[in-house]
């Protein structure tokens, strides 16, 4: 048995403000636990043979014999429990005196493990599968302990080992195995052996107080605490009801107690009764009443009776604020389902109603905090845990140790609560000794921390366990009701309305009322409830184990109250859940209406979704609270109008109120019935028609408006705010379905998706942790998301959040999933083991990621972030892109204001992987992400760029006669079906087989929208020909922005255009007329148009009226510009149309020249400038032919030292494809170069990247960093600058040259005015470059025009040294190698993607 020191605590022991009971024991602050002792002779021998199994043991008194022929090993396993598990960091000793006739062949071993010894003790290993697939570290932790042996003579050996486990090893049955292994020589044999004694002791060890916790000290989360009370409540009583004058005694009015008390006691009117411990009878007692005048009081003494109603319409008082009793009361209610008199005055029975003017004080005594939270993780097996806070709760309280894993619904697998009883305290009330080690670990890190919560009373409300739900109840609808240190257990009466533990019903407002440091445990129908009440006080009560919403705030016109440092732990939904595979989710009655779920299973559909915290109206003080478990923690559902006893009060709309305060609140381990649950829960929709409930579980929106003081009749837009916040083990962390929201301070650990936001949306001040150290959190999904943007009409700002540890888990394989001619899509294929079919790796773990499937909602500029951090975060890992044909991939962004989630170091603009988001040179390709990544203030005197969203108008589009089908007709589709979706494209300027390089462009389909960059034009393309028809929305195009229009009609057209104000109450339009230059157009934009015989030209801009600069939503230093539809403009030409409204007349596809410049604006480069000559050693794939003039002179100097063992040659060899180059190069090179250089930083990448070589401005640096040299060791694109010069000396063995043959390439001239680019504008050619998070972009310090020179082959012979300029590109490669099915018929070329495949 385990001993400990107690000891009787004296004032001396007492902390400041810890008030622990005399009596009672406590633990010293250190204490020597001594050795705990498992020993015995009930032992169960087992002998096996690999060949033929088990085979029987006989035993003659303490000797074993085995049988002759197959004994190979014998099993000892000590039947006495031990240890049900064996804790990580104690250290274990077994000990066994051992005696056998035969020699062993090893010495012996001691396995322990999760599973049964028995099903593997004829195996040569624990478990093929169960343990070195499903937990590998018990495995490889546990297999086999080695014991040590020690002659005792006379054939006996002691055999010991010790062991210190680095992981928790689970050991349900408490049973430990020997195992020894017999001789080869004599497994033929008989073998005799015997056993003194076997035993296990676990070691001694210091509860030493835990290492100081820094309070979340990396995070930004404070934890928000109740005042500590008065010690003067706590110790001292003053106006005591019990001691006041005129009080009549029970025993006087009543006489003594009998067996055969009458079925109703009414207290006399106008008298106070006194209760005291010899007053009532054990017999139970029907109904009591209390009238109006009359008084009801308990004494200060050990009194427990029982009752079936107990009626007060005057006053029942036990304690009051500054007299808490202290002796136990305890007042059991009776009555079953059936009883006949199932009501009371309307308030039903089983229970006490306070009714009219009648008043409640029930005071018991106070223990402060009521819960806390764990100092340090409590592993399973612990009998004993720190807390934060220092305690009075004493020996005897039962406590309860509340969950830190994801999963708390009793599915599949028991919740991990746990209730333990309280056998001692330390001095400092700090620590808590427990009757029973722990069967879970609760973890305690600086991430989040467990909680504690003290379940025991000195007055308790309760009823005997019912399998109906029958609890009693207590409701309170008389004048005030306060309630303090009452617990309650098995009350609430399931689905009986009004008939909960603790309910305030319909009292108004101003009552004074209160439900303080209380308990309801184990409920049959949820925990605290305020019903038409406002203006009370919950606060730090307890609820654990509850049935339905627990915390319950009931039909909507509730407001004001304060519900504060309350814990609801192990929340239970009554029915069947709601678990809708989509947004829509489930919809509930209250009564068996066709369409609905559960009708006969709960009287409100809302249950179905039970959370710890409800509020059908926000507009209450929600304060340090905390909810584990549940369908969700805090669940806001959406009310258009009251319901219940207030269903026809139409001066109020629930749903569209704000938050009175959200603050400090905590929420952990729910969401798992449903993929879009979360710890808070903001959605759904209950409505009242008749007396019948509608729910609707999924996807509702909500308005959060307030009525301006002190005008009534006028509202304002308000936010719903959550400040302070903690969320933990949750499937999703906050899902807000709202129109207005704001996030403020709020840290998410260990979710499968930290926050899901709608409407106007702020994410400030947050802490995203993908996984902490909690390794039993079993998560909801082992793919966590951290944030999803939306993919139409939301804005979504994220601005000064930190993410931390968002590794990819496990291996990952790339494959290619052909697409057509125009596509191809590069994925990861994870999670797939092709051997065993079960699970194996994991997939990438990303911090900004989108839904990608739809096509008819397409994204405009809706997302936006500034000031982010990442903290052990794969750069791969910041963005998931999905390429799939839908509008929602094609038009996927966000911005970037100031270069922090890019790593850019400036604003930036992030759009899909289509060229149509490179709008200029300027911009780069991220093929980490997939996507496009452009500055968004270019140098001057090019405008700032913004993301502009447009919807078009045409017969093809959105077609009132159905088209080519519905809406969602093109989500997500294979490129077969995606053909069938395209009516045409639209086109950036400037780009196309007119100007020698690819479109720029993007496909668009019947669903109207089209987004992409400012600070340049579109061109509109219709494959059936010119509409007769069209009606432009700029619907985002923010003030200065630049965006220019033209599409293209037969020659001769001409137009009428017509600006319309849509929702202006006169119709109010604007006639344009046509302009004589396109000039005129960019300078009346809202009154001019041009049509210059082929292309109908239009400036896209919102007019001021409706659209300025306040027109946006701004927070924390990031904006988004409104999406309005107030300014249309219709165009109608005269062209003859077909039955479709299409010209009849051909056009050709015209994309207008880009005359106004670009930063770094490239042309392409004719096909015929090749390089000469292609060593044998390179791809097959030859350049073409092309002039091969060498250079005018060679650079002239080379550095004169490099790092050991570098070059300026790569390391090792690469496939290289030759880019076309200039036929001349400058005389004269530039004389010098940067010398100083950031550390760790070179003119070249540190890794192999497809690399694009530039000639520098100055010269190359004399010292590199060691270790680094101006070749790349492993490939990551890169851009990379080479000098004009050549060193003249190298280190011994090196050159100049690569290490296999790279091929000469001659330089060729460009007339002035043009420069070099890639032979195509595709995404796959783009070079994925990472700009310096300090903004640092060397491009943006290259002149417009420049000779881009690369470097070639240098032979040195004798000390010679000549040197070539070239310009590489490496081909990518795809290993398709893991691709079993992989088709090679298939045609991957893609002018949008031009990826260079070839096959290995």
């Amino acid at each position: 048995m385990t001993s400990l020191v107690l000891m009787v605590v004296s004032s001396m022991h007492l902390a400041a403000g810890v008030f622990p009971d005399p009596s009672s024991p406590v633990i010293p602050d250190q204490v020597v636990v001594p050795e705990v002792a498992a020993c015995g002779r009930d032992y169960t021998p087992i002998a096996s043979s690999p060949w033929k199994g088990d085979v029987t043991v006989s035993m003659d008194n303490t000797t074993f014999t085995t049988p002759q022929y197959g004994s190979q090993f014998l099993y000892l396993r000590l039947n006495s429990p031990t240890f049900a598990p064996l804790v990580r960091g104690h250290s274990y000793t077994i000990v066994v005196d051992f005696w056998c006739s035969a020699d062993l062949a090893f010495a012996p071993t001691i396995m322990s493990f999760k599973e049964d010894q028995s099903k593997y003790y004829n195996r040569d290993y624990v478990s093929s599968y169960n343990m070195t697939q499903s937990r590998p570290e018990l495995f490889n932790e546990g297999r086999e302990w080695s014991m040590t042996g020690t002659n005792l003579g006379g054939n006996w050996t002691r055999w010991s080992t010790s062991h210190t486990p680095t992981v928790n090893m689970e050991n349900p049955t408490g049973t430990i195995w020997v195992r020894f292994y017999l001789a080869e020589k004599v497994r033929k044999e008989v073998v005799s052996f015997s056993v003194r004694d076997m035993c296990v002791t676990k070691d001694g060890f210091t509860t030493d107080p835990p290492p100081k916790l820094l309070k979340y000290s990396e995070g930004v989360f404070e934890v928000s605490k109740p005042s500590q009370p008065d010690i003067s409540i706590l110790t001292q009583q003053s106006s005591c009801p019990w001691e006041e004058v005129g009080l009549q005694s029970w025993e006087g009015l009543f006489g003594q107690p009998t067996n055969t008390p009458p079925p109703l006691i009414t207290i006399p009117d106008n008298s106070k009764v006194l209760i005291t411990e010899s007053s009532l009878s054990t017999t139970p007692y029907d109904k009591i009443v209390v009238p109006p005048s009359s008084e009801l009081i308990f004494s200060d003494a050990n009194i427990s009776f029982s009752v079936r109603a107990l009626v007060v319409e005057g006053s029942l008082r036990i304690g009051s604020p500054t007299c808490r009793v202290q002796g136990p009361v305890n007042i059991l209610f009776w009555g079953d389902k059936s009883d006949p008199i199932t009501t009371l005055n309307g308030f039903g029975t089983k229970g006490i109603s306070v009714t009219g003017t009648g008043t409640i004080d029930l005071f018991g005594r106070r223990y402060f905090p009521t819960w806390s939270r764990l100092a340090r993780t409590a592993r399973y097996g612990d009998d004993r845990v720190y807390l934060q806070d220092k305690v009075n709760w004493i020996v005897g309280q039962e406590v309860v140790i509340v969950t830190t894993i994801f999963d708390d619904t009793d599915i599949g697998s028991p919740n991990q609560n746990e209730v333990r009883t309280i056998i001692a305290v330390s001095s400092d009330g700090t620590i808590i000794q427990f009757d029973a080690g722990l069967k879970y670990s609760h973890y305690a890190g600086q991430e989040y921390q467990g909680e504690v919560g003290l379940l025991s009373r000195n007055i308790n409300l309760f009823s005997d366990p019912d399998p109906d739900g029958f609890g009693g109840h207590l409701i309170v609808a008389g004048r005030r009701g306060r309630i303090a240190g009452v617990a309650t257990r098995f009350m609430g009466q399931t689905n009986v309305m009004a008939r909960y533990p603790f309910h305030f019903h319909l009292m108004g407002g101003g009552s004074g009322s209160m439900f303080s440091d209380n308990v309801a445990r184990d409920t049959y129908f949820r925990c605290f409830v305020i019903h038409g009440t406002h203006d009370v006080l919950e606060t730090e009560n307890i609820a654990f184990n509850a049935t339905g919403n627990c915390y319950y705030v009931e039909d909507g016109v509730e407001e004001n109250n304060t519900v504060s440092y309350n814990m609801a732990a192990h929340i239970k939904v009554i029915g069947e859940p709601a678990i809708g595979g989509s947004q829509s989710g489930d919809t509930f009655y209250s009564d068996s209406s066709p369409g609905g779920l559960g009708s006969g299973d709960r009287v409100q559909p809302v249950d179905s979704t039970a959370a710890g915290f409800y509020f059908s109206n926000a507009h209450n003080h929600i304060i340090g609270n905390v909810a584990s478990g549940g369908w969700s923690g805090f669940g806001f559902p959406g009310l258009p109008k009251p319901i219940g006893d207030f269903k026809d009060d139409d001066s109020i709309e629930p749903s569209s109120r704000p938050f009175g305060t959200f603050y400090g609140n905590t929420a952990h381990s729910s969401g798992a019935y449903w993929p879009a649950a979360g710890c808070i829960y903001v959605g759904g929709e209950l409505t009242q028609s008749g007396t019948k409930l509608k729910y609707s579980s999924g996807r509702k929106d909500r308005r959060t408006r307030m009525e301006k003081e002190p005008n009534p009749n006028t509202e304002t837009d308000m936010w719903m705010t959550f400040n302070n916040t903690m969320l933990y083990t949750c499937n999703k962390g906050l899902l807000h379905w709202g129109k207005r929201v704001e996030v403020d301070q709020i840290e998410f650990h260990d979710i499968s998706r930290a926050v899901t936001l709608f409407g106007e949306a702020w994410l400030n001040n947050a802490l995203v942790n993908g996984f902490s150290g909690n390794v039993d959190a079993g998560y909801a999904d082992q793919h966590h998301d951290a944030f999803r943007f939306y993919d139409v009409s939301v804005k979504s700002l994220i601005t000064n959040t930190e993410f931390r540890n968002f590794p990819t888990v496990g291996p990952c394989r790339s494959f290619v999933l052909p697409g057509g001619s125009n596509y191809i899509q590069k994925e990861e294929l994870c999670g797939v083991d092709y051997t065993a079919g079960a699970s194996l790796g994991y997939t990438k773990n990303y911090i900004f990621s989108g839904p990608f499937h739809s096509d008819e909602f397409k994204p405009q500029q809706i997302s936006a972030t500034r000031g982010i951090k990442y903290t052990n975060v794969l750069f791969d890992n910041i963005v998931q892109f999905k390429i799939v044909h839908s509008g929602a991939s094609h038009f996927f962004n966000f911005v970037d204001h100031d270069g922090t989630a890019t790593q850019t170091g400036v604003p930036t603009l992030v759009g899909s992987n289509l060229d149509w988001w490179r709008i200029c040179d300027d911009c780069r390709f991220v093929s980490e992400w997939s996507v496009w990544t452009c500055p968004k203030k270019p140098p001057p005197p090019f405008a700032e760029r913004e993301i502009a969203f447009i919807e078009i108008q045409t017969p093809d589009i959105n077609p009132s006669d159905g088209g080519i089908g519905p809406r969602d007709s093109c989500d997500e589709q294979a490129a077969s079906d995606w053909r069938n979706c395209e009516i045409g494209y639209a086109a950036l300027w400037g780009h196309g087989p007119a100007f020698g390089d690819e479109r720029r462009y993007v496909n668009i389909t019947q669903n109207a929208g089209i987004t992409g960059v400012t600070g340049t034009g579109w061109y509109f393309w219709l494959s059936k020909g010119a509409a007769k028809k069209l009606v432009i929305t700029p619907s985002q195009v923010p003030n200065g922005a630049v965006l220019r229009f033209a599409t293209s009609y037969p020659t001769g057209t001409t137009f009428s255009v017509i600006g319309k104000y849509v929702y202006s109450p006169d119709k109010k339009f604007n006639v344009f007329s046509e302009a004589s230059t396109i000039d005129e157009v960019w300078t009346d934009p809202l009154n001019k148009y041009f049509f210059d015989g082929s292309n109908l030209y239009l400036q896209l801009v919102m007019p001021d009226k409706y659209y300025n600069n306040g027109s946006r939503f701004e927070r924390g230093g990031a904006h988004i510009w409104d999406v309005s539809s107030y300014w249309d403009i219709h165009i109608e030409s005269d062209c003859v149309a077909d039955s479709k409204g299409f010209c009849t007349a051909a056009v050709s596809e015209n994309i207008p020249p880009w005359n106004e410049g670009c930063p770094q604006k490239t042309t392409a480069v004719p096909s015929t400038l090749v390089p000469t000559a292609v060593p044998t050693s390179l791809p097959t794939a030859t350049p073409t032919a092309g002039p091969t003039p060498t250079p005018t002179a060679p650079p002239t100097s080379i550095p004169t030292d490099l790092p050991a063992g570098k070059s300026l040659a790569p390391d090792t060899a690469a496939p290289i494809v030759m880019t076309a180059l200039p036929t001349s190069i400058p005389t004269a090179a530039p004389t010098s170069i940067p010398t100083d250089l950031p550390a760790g930083k070179t003119l070249l990448p540190d890794t192999e990247a497809p690399t694009v070589m530039t000639v520098p401005p100055t010269s190359i640096p004399t010292d590199l960093p060691a270790g680094k040299s101006l070749a790349p060791d492993t490939e990551v694109p890169k851009m990379i600058t080479v000098p004009p010069s050549i060193p003249t000396e190298l280190p011994a063995g090196k050159s100049l040259v690569p290490d296999t043959e790279v091929p000469t390439v001659e330089t060729t001239s460009l007339p002035d005015g043009e420069s070099l680019s890639p032979e195509t504008s595709s995404p796959g050619r783009g070079v994925g470059s990472r700009v310096a998070a300090d903004g640092d972009d060397s491009d943006n310090d290259i002149p417009f025009w420049i000779w881009i020179v690369v470097a070639a082959a240098v032979v040195v012979i004798g000390g010679l040294a000549a040197a070539a300029i070239i310009v590489v590109r490496k081909r990518k490669h795809i290993n398709f190698s893991d691709w079993r099915d992989f088709d090679s018929s298939h045609d991957f070329t893609d002018p949008m993607r031009d990826n260079n495949i070839t096959f290995d």
